[in-house]
């Protein structure tokens, strides 16, 4: 009778265990949702002021800062745009989400991209440009900001999203997406 119950008490703790790994496996395979990811990596105030772009039901979609004050013909050019500016196009990735200043006396850019099939290196590629296209802009310009084009960050997750960084405090906001995308 001992040996029953101590086989049935091991039977039950091997499902747990099955079902635990099972649950793990399932939410990680889940989509993930990129905007919200950058919204929750970076400040407030950055939040509030640069627009997070990400592809939607007719192009694009924009979230945070003023986007509920841009017009759609506005977002599809300022998406075409930022696609352009960053690198690569809508069919180099299956999803993304886009934050980057467009003033040209700010280092800001962030981007989280899933690359399409075999597109990984395209948009590592076109990220790195966009990260040497800023650094060169500063170099000799503002020095704050030539730093922060200097200390960006790319890479690439365990998931296969490309991941680029350039901002204030680069570091805190990598790590905070890094995790969110674990």
């Amino acid at each position: 009778m001992k040996k029953t119950l101590k086989a049935l008490a091991a039977l039950l703790v091997l499902a747990l265990a099955l079902t635990a790994c099972g649950g793990s496996t399932a939410g990680s395979n889940a989509p993930k949702n990129y905007a919200e990811i950058l919204a929750a990596a970076r400040s407030n105030e950055d939040n509030e002021y640069y627009e997070i772009l990400a592809p939607g039901e007719n192009g694009y979609t924009a979230a945070q800062g003023h986007a509920d004050e841009m017009s759609a013909d506005y977002i599809k050019d300022y998406g075409d745009m930022l696609l352009e500016l960053m690198g690569f196009s809508a069919e180099d990735a299956t999803d993304y989400a886009l934050s980057v200043s467009m003033m040209n006396v700010q280092s800001y850019g962030l981007a989280i991209v899933k690359p399409a099939e075999g597109k990984t290196e395209t948009v590592q590629a076109g990220l790195q440009a966009f990260i040497d296209q800023q650094k060169a802009a500063q170099e000799h310009y503002l020095e704050d900001q030539y730093a922060i084009a200097k200390n960006a960050k790319l890479g690439v997750m365990p998931g296969g999203e490309v991941v680029m960084v350039m901002c204030e405090d680069a570091d805190t906001v990598y790590a905070n997406i890094e995790k969110a995308l674990k």
